[in-house]
């Protein structure tokens, strides 16, 4: 087994359905080359699959996604070397769960007769494998019943079958071979479907079937670029969903994104769930429940297990979890939080509770006792900006949550996260040419790592910050050297050895743009939030409305593409789902249906001009609101008994 750099995908027409995938090129063919392949559970089940026809692979014509699931081709094949037309037009349709159709029909006036013949091959590598740069040689095939067959030494074993069954199947070659007579106007058709036989005591993750556990809104807005990105995000996220858990089979998660990280992670999940909870509250009491049905139980350093921390990799069968991603325990609090707000069922919420104090326990453990005291990344590591903002914000859900169910701790837990705040705004606060802003993180000595970043996103939402602070931070990410045109960029352009393609800060996370967005519009900073929103519009036809996990931080220019970067997720959850929150903040809407009101009140008028939700879900019905092109929002549709202020 050979090793390489870590292949890339961003040119490549990527098709989900978790935890199926299929990757290719332009033309169709498989040909193994790089993360090139079909996938099932993180596994390459077949890396070669190279259409020939009459021996002469077929001319490309087109590629394009059709679906999030699925891929469209089309080709020819001329058989008359003076006639410029096609003698066969090819229509090749891919699917991620690992189905290919393939009609040939013969667009010419005479009998066709030639051989349709498929070279198959696998490696079966693991997708983290390949991600790692190993390049295995391909698997002996065997003949197997209507195909082809491949083991690897671990066990695991796929099958290759087609429909009608070849009139040859060559192991030696990988081949599957038809004879084919074609009259003019006619078609033939072959089917082919691989599958990858289960490893006795390896369950991976299911598909998801069924409808998606949240509502279908309706978006109409007088820039169209609004309603594609949301309609192409969340048939995106759709595509995403597993099943990790068979025996919760109505709790499915996202994978975080493809082709990288095809597989549910705990602080991806609970970003999305937070993201759509304006389409009602199921998919998050479900991403609340399987989560705190793996909550740590122990303290295990290795792994980062604690009692009451929510995991981030879940882990398969016979493997452990993973707990070392800081900040998935408060997102967890606070995902609880606002659901609650959205109008979470009473008994949902009641069965959570339990999990609610044990992950409280652990956010006063990592926090510490004394006033400035912060959260860090390990006993000896640095504190970041946005866990402190998370943190904040997590034990002020908290402290409601407690009060709303008659538990005790909520008085405390209110002082700790204010003695939290007026600590985080002297320690954290700075200042440069640019102005004032707050530092990416401390160090571990407790000095500030003077960095202006994409961390300040996390502010303004999180309540974290007074109204002082809020104004220095819309000023500082609408600045040029972190606006760049096309969303906010990771660190300051102004800082030395600032490369737009450099992922750990360079780039533009449209996650990171939508969170700052929806802080700003919440803080009344319409203005700003208005300005970073715009930059991910016009980034977004570039990439059809398919926002990749980060694009390069370029200034943006008239004429000039966004560039993906190479080693980006494309679909990614957090990208798909980040429009909507920017929307909600953009009409004022803030439940709180434990209170029986939905406060509604825009900020003022909007670029987008004119901009209808309909069919949210507040309280478990249907909620409406418009927002015209005066800045005044008209609610059209909510549930009975709900109070609006507008």
């Amino acid at each position: 087994m050979s090793t390489t750099p870590h292949p890339v995908a961003h040119d490549a027409l990527v098709c989900v359905d978790a935890p199926g995938m299929a990757i290719s090129g332009l033309d169709g063919q498989l040909r193994g080359h790089g993360v090139q392949g079909i996938y099932h559970d993180g596994r390459r089940t077949l890396s070669r699959v190279v259409l020939t026809i009459g021996g002469t692979e077929p001319e490309p014509l087109s590629g394009h996604v059709v679906a999030a699931d699925t891929v469209r081709y089309l080709a020819m094949r001329r058989f008359a070397a003076d006639s410029p037309d096609p003698g066969l037009v090819i229509e090749r349709t891919r699917h991620a769960a690992g189905r290919e159709r393939l009609v040939l029909r013969n667009t010419g006036r005479r009998v066709l007769r030639f051989s349709v013949e498929l070279a198959l091959g696998t490696d079966l590598i693991p997708l983290d494998a390949l991600r790692a740069g190993h390049r295995p040689t391909e698997l002996p095939a065997r003949v197997a019943a209507a195909g082809l067959g491949w083991s690897a030494p671990d066990g695991t074993s796929v099958r290759a079958s087609a429909e009608p069954a070849p009139d040859t199947a060559l192991a030696a070659t990988a081949t599957l071979r038809w004879d084919v007579d074609l009259e003019p106007a006619r078609s033939w058709a072959v089917e082919l479907r691989v599958a990858a036989d289960p490893v006795p005591g390896r369950p991976g993750p299911r598909a998801f079937s069924g409808r998606p556990p949240w509502t279908q809104p309706r978006v109409r807005c007088d820039d169209v670029r609004v309603a594609a990105w949301l309609d192409q995000g969340l048939r995106d996220l759709r595509a995403l969903l597993a099943v990790p858990d068979p025996d919760l089979p109505t709790a499915p998660l996202p994978a975080a994104g493809a082709p990288w990280q095809l597989a549910p992670t705990g602080r991806d999940a609970l970003w999305t769930a937070r993201m759509l909870l304006p389409l009602g509250t199921r998919f998050a009491s479900g991403v609340l429940r399987l989560l705190a049905a793996r909550q740590g139980v122990r303290a295990q350093p290795r792994g980062g297990e604690d009692p009451g921390r929510i995991p981030h990799t879940l882990g398969r069968a016979g493997e452990p979890a993973r707990y070392d991603c800081a900040g998935s325990t408060a997102l967890f609090v606070t995902l609880f939080g606002e659901a609650w707000r959205w109008g979470l069922p009473a008994a949902e919420a009641g069965a959570l509770l339990p999990a609610l104090g044990r992950a409280l326990g652990h956010l006063s453990r990592t926090l510490g006792e004394r006033p400035g005291d912060f959260v860090r990344l390990g006993p000896e590591g640095p504190a970041p900006c946005e866990l402190q903002a998370q943190t904040y914000e997590a034990a002020r859900h908290g402290a409601a949550l407690l009060d709303a169910h008659g538990l005790p701790g909520a008085g405390a837990l209110r002082e700790r996260a204010e003695q939290l705040g007026v600590a985080f705004r002297r320690a954290f606060r700075a200042e440069d040419a640019a102005g004032e802003y707050y530092a990416a993180a401390l160090d571990p000595a407790g000095r500030p790592i003077t960095v202006a970043s994409s961390a300040m996103a996390h502010l303004p939402g999180s309540g974290i910050l007074d109204d002082t602070g809020n104004r220095a931070v819309a000023r500082r990410l609408t600045a040029p050297d972190l606006d760049c045109g096309w969303g906010l960029r990771g660190t300051s352009a102004r800082m030395p050895g600032y490369h737009p393609l450099a992922a750990r800060g360079g780039v533009v996370r449209a996650h990171d743009t939508c969170v700052a967005a929806a802080g700003l519009a919440d803080a009344g900073h319409l203005d700003a939030a208005q300005q970073l929103f715009a930059g991910l519009l016009h980034a977004a036809p570039w990439f059809q409305y398919r926002l990749p996990e980060m694009h390069a931080g370029e200034q943006r220019a008239e004429g000039h593409a966004p560039v993906a970067h190479p080693l980006a997720c494309r679909p990614f959850a957090r990208a798909a789902g980040a429009i909507l929150p920017v929307l909600v903040a953009f009409a004022g809407i803030l439940p709180d249906v434990p209170a029986g009101r939905v406060t509604v009140r825009p900020a003022g008028p909007l670029d987008i001009g004119e901009l209808e939700l309909r069919d949210l879900c507040v309280a478990g019905e249907p909620f409406t609101v418009r927002v015209n092109r005066a800045g005044q929002a008209i609610v059209e549709a909510a549930a009975e008994g709900i109070r609006l202020a507008i």
